[in-house]
C-alpha cells in the first residue's frame, strides 16, 4: 500500500483563516484526524465552509489533491466548494475529484469501460432518449399490445430505476408504488432485462447506469476496487443524509478498499427525499458500520434569530429518531414567529400578498421574500392574486401554474366557451383525442370555422362523419363534455365550467397522456378554486393570459431590474435562505401530507420538511392556515384543523395575529 508523509504543521496564512474564519468546533471538524468522521451539520451552522476547509487542511499538510474525492448532491455545490477552495489554496483546488455521484461515476467509467464490456466512447441517454429505448423493450416483452392499457414507457422506466435506487427487487416495487399492473410483474421485469439488453447493444448508459455499472466494476473485478481504493486517500461526502443505498455502497467499498479516510457530512433532521429513494439509515447507522468513527456537531445557528431558532428545535426534537442535537443562534434577538390563521384560502392569500407588498414598501427586496409549500397545487390561488395585483414571482418547484399542459388544455376548454372561433383552443383540444393527428385537427377547424357557430356545428353529423371511425367514440364524449360545460352557467359562474371539466372525459386523458396525473388534476382543482373569486368567465381567461405579463418580467416602483418573490416547494428550497419566509395551507391532510402518514416513519419525515422549510428563515417567520377550504364547486366547503406541526410547538415559541375582516388591509396582534 502507498505511503503518504504528512507534513506536520500548515503555513501560517492558512492557519490564521483558520483561528479567524471558523469557531472551535469548526476547526475541531475540518481538522479531524484520518479515519471514519460524522460532522453533524445543523441548518446555517456553515456546513460549506467546514467541508471546504476540511480539503484545503488535508491538502496544506500534504494529501494530493487529486487523492481526494469530494462527493456532492448537486453539481451547484461542488462548484460552490471549488471555487472557495480556490481561495485557500490556489489552482490545486481544479484537481480535486469534486462533483456528484453521477459525475464521478462516469469520468471513472470513461477509463474502464472496457472492463465492463462498453466502448470508452459510450453515451449517456438523456431521459426523453431513455424513455424512447424502454417504450422499445417494452413491444420487445409485448407490453405495448394492450393498447389503452399499456403503462406508459414514463411509469415503467420510473419503477426500474425506483427499484435499482432502493435496492429492491422490481417485483416489490411494482406491488409497493403500481399495484394496479400487479399482473404484468413478469412482463415488466422482462422489460427491464431488454432494456438493459438494447443499451449495452448500442453502448449506451443511462444516469442510473452510471452508479450501476460503478457497482459492477467494484464488486465483480478486484482489482479495479483496489485501484480505486488506492487512487482516493481521502473521501468526503456531502449532504449524507440524501444518499442511496448503492450511492453509500460505493463510497464504502472505496474507502475499505483504500487508508479508510471517509468524512460524512450532512444533517439527519433535514433527510426529506425518501420519494427519491434516499435512505436515511445512511447517515443514522454511520456510527454503527464504523464504530471507531469521531462525531461533530455543528450546533451554532448564523442563519436565524434566537426566535426562530427556538422554534425549530421545539419542532424537530418531537421526532423520535436521529442524533440529538440543540442548535444555538449566534444572532441577535428578533421577533417570534407568527401564526395566522385566515377564514379561508382567499383570505389567507390576501393576507400574505399584503404583507409582501408591506415588506417591499419598507425596503425588503422581493427577492429575500419566499413563500414556501408543502404542495405544488398549494400555490395556485396565491399565484392568481400574485398576478392581479402585480407582483412579479418566480416559481423554483417547477413550472408557473399557469404554462403547464394541463392547466393550458383546461384553460382552451374555456376559451372555446367564450370564443368558438378560438383556433388554437379548438386545434389543442383535438389533438387530444387519440386517432386525430395534426392533419385531420386542420380539416375539422376548417369544417368548423366554415360554420356560423362552431360550438353548435360540433355537434352536426356532418363533423362526426370526418372524425375517424376508431376515434368517434372519444370525439362524441368531447362534444358531450363541452354541452356540460356550456350548461353549468360558466360565463358568470366559472369555477362551475371547470368542475364540469373535471366530471367529463378529460381525467382520463391527464391520466393517460402525462405523468403524475393526480397531482395534474389536484391543480386543475386548485384552478377551481382561484375561479370561485370570479363572476365572469371572461375577466378569469383574460387574467389568466396575461399573467406572463406580470411574471419575473415587470419591476415593482423603485425596485431593481428582475427583482422578484420567490415561490418554491421545501423540497427545492432545500439549502437556501431569504429573509422573511412565509409556509401557507399549514393544515392536517395538508401538511403532513396525508399519504405519507401512512407509510412507515411518514410522520417524521414530514415533520423534517417542515423543519426544512422553517429554518429557510433568516428574520422573519410567518406560518398560516385556512380555517375552511373550498373545492371550486365540486363539493362543499370543508372545515380543516390546523397542522400538528403548529400546535405541538409551545405556544411561548410564536405569537398568534388574527385578520381584522372589517378592513381587508389591517391585522392586529392578539393579546
Amino acid at each position: 500500500m502507498r505511503k503518504i508523509k504528512l507534513r506536520s504543521t500548515i503555513d501560517d496564512r492558512l492557519r490564521a483563516q483558520f483561528g479567524s474564519d471558523l469557531n472551535p468546533t469548526q476547526r475541531e471538524a475540518a481538522m479531524a484526524p484520518d479515519g471514519a468522521n460524522l460532522i453533524l451539520a445543523g441548518p446555517g451552522s456553515g456546513k460549506t465552509r467546514v467541508i471546504t476547509y476540511r480539503v484545503a487542511y488535508l491538502i496544506a499538510r500534504g494529501v494530493p489533491a487529486e487523492s481526494i474525492l469530494l462527493v456532492t448532491f448537486t453539481r451547484r455545490a461542488a462548484r460552490e466548494m471549488v471555487s472557495r477552495l480556490e481561495g485557500l489554496i490556489g489552482a490545486q483546488a481544479g484537481r480535486v475529484w469534486a462533483g456528484t455521484f453521477h459525475h464521478i461515476g462516469h469520468r471513472i467509467l470513461r477509463k474502464s469501460a472496457e472492463v465492463l464490456g462498453y466502448a470508452p466512447n459510450f453515451t449517456i441517454l438523456d431521459s426523453e432518449d431513455a424513455q424512447d429505448l424502454v417504450k422499445l423493450a417494452m413491444e420487445d416483452a409485448g407490453l405495448t399490445g394492450m393498447k389503452k392499457m399499456a403503462p406508459k414507457p414514463a411509469t415503467i422506466g420510473h419503477l426500474i430505476s425506483y427499484a435499482f435506487n432502493v435496492d429492491r427487487p422490481l417485483a416489490e416495487i411494482v406491488a409497493d408504488r403500481s399495484p394496479d399492473l400487479l399482473n404484468l410483474v413478469a412482463e415488466i421485469e422482462d422489460t427491464a432485462k431488454r432494456y438493459s439488453e438494447r443499451k449495452r447493444r448500442s453502448n449506451c448508459m443511462d444516469y442510473d447506469d452510471l452508479l450501476s455499472q460503478w457497482g459492477r466494476l467494484i464488486r465483480e473485478f478486484p482489482e479495479q476496487r483496489q485501484l480505486l481504493g488506492k487512487q482516493f486517500d481521502h473521501l468526503l461526502v456531502d449532504e449524507m443524509q440524501d444518499t442511496n443505498t448503492p450511492q453509500i455502497a460505493l463510497i464504502e467499498a472505496i474507502a475499505a478498499a483504500g487508508a479508510g479516510n471517509l468524512t460524512a457530512v450532512g444533517d439527519d433532521a433535514q433527510s426529506i427525499y425518501r420519494f427519491r429513494g434516499a435512505n436515511y439509515d445512511n447517515i443514522l447507522k454511520f456510527p454503527d458500520r464504523h464504530p471507531n468513527a469521531h462525531i461533530y456537531r455543528l450546533e451554532t445557528n448564523y442563519r436565524s434569530t434566537p426566535e426562530i431558532v427556538a422554534f425549530t428545535n421545539a419542532s424537530i426534537g418531537l421526532n423520535q429518531g436521529g442524533f440529538s442535537k440543540t442548535l444555538v443562534s449566534a444572532r441577535a434577538c428578533g421577533i417570534k414567529p407568527l401564526i395566522v390563521p385566515a377564514s379561508d384560502s382567499y383570505e389567507e392569500s390576501e393576507f400574505i400578498c399584503q404583507q409582501i407588498l408591506d415588506l417591499r414598501e419598507s425596503g425588503i427586496d422581493l427577492n429575500r421574500i419566499a413563500v414556501l409549500y408543502r404542495n405544488h397545487h398549494d400555490s395556485i390561488v396565491l399565484q392568481g392574486d400574485l398576478v392581479t395585483r402585480g407582483i412579479p414571482y418566480v416559481v423554483r418547484s417547477g413550472l408557473r401554474f399557469f404554462e403547464q399542459a394541463h392547466i393550458k388544455d383546461t384553460l382552451c376548454y374555456l376559451r372555446i366557451i367564450v370564443n368558438s372561433r378560438d383556433e388554437s383552443a379548438w386545434r389543442r383540444l383535438l389533438l387530444l383525442l387519440p386517432g386525430i393527428g395534426p392533419a385531420k385537427a386542420s380539416a375539422l377547424w376548417e369544417q368548423l370555422a366554415s360554420s356560423s357557430d362552431p360550438l353548435q356545428a360540433v355537434a352536426e353529423r356532418a363533423v362526426m362523419d370526418s372524425v375517424p371511425v376508431k376515434s368517434r367514440g372519444l370525439f362524441a364524449g368531447f362534444v358531450g363534455d363541452l354541452r356540460k360545460i356550456q350548461a353549468a352557467n360558466p360565463e358568470k359562474e366559472p369555477a362551475s365550467a371547470i368542475a364540469a371539466v373535471l366530471a367529463g372525459g378529460y381525467p382520463s386523458t391527464v391520466r393517460s397522456k402525462y405523468e403524475r396525473p393526480d397531482n395534474r388534476l389536484a391543480d386543475i382543482e386548485q384552478m377551481g378554486v382561484l375561479a370561485a373569486k370570479y363572476d365572469s368567465l371572461e375577466r378569469l381567461i383574460a387574467d389568466l393570459l396575461l399573467s406572463g405579463e406580470h411574471v419575473g418580467v415587470d419591476t415593482m416602483e423603485g425596485g431593481e431590474p428582475g427583482e422578484a418573490l420567490v415561490l418554491s416547494s421545501i423540497h427545492q428550497a432545500k439549502g437556501l435562505e431569504w429573509s422573511r419566509v412565509f409556509i401557507p395551507r399549514l393544515i392536517e391532510d395538508g401538511f403532513p401530507n396525508s399519504r405519507s402518514l401512512n407509510e412507515e416513519g411518514g410522520e417524521e419525515e414530514e415533520r423534517r420538511i417542515f423543519y426544512v422549510g422553517i429554518t429557510r428563515a433568516m428574520d422573519e417567520l410567518t406560518l398560516t392556515y385556512p380555517l375552511t377550504i373550498s373545492r371550486g364547486g365540486r363539493g362543499p366547503t370543508m372545515i380543516t384543523k390546523p397542522s400538528r406541526f403548529l400546535i405541538e410547538i409551545p405556544p411561548e415559541l410564536s405569537e398568534s395575529a388574527v385578520i381584522e375582516t372589517e378592513d381587508a388591509n389591517a391585522w392586529a396582534l392578539e393579546d
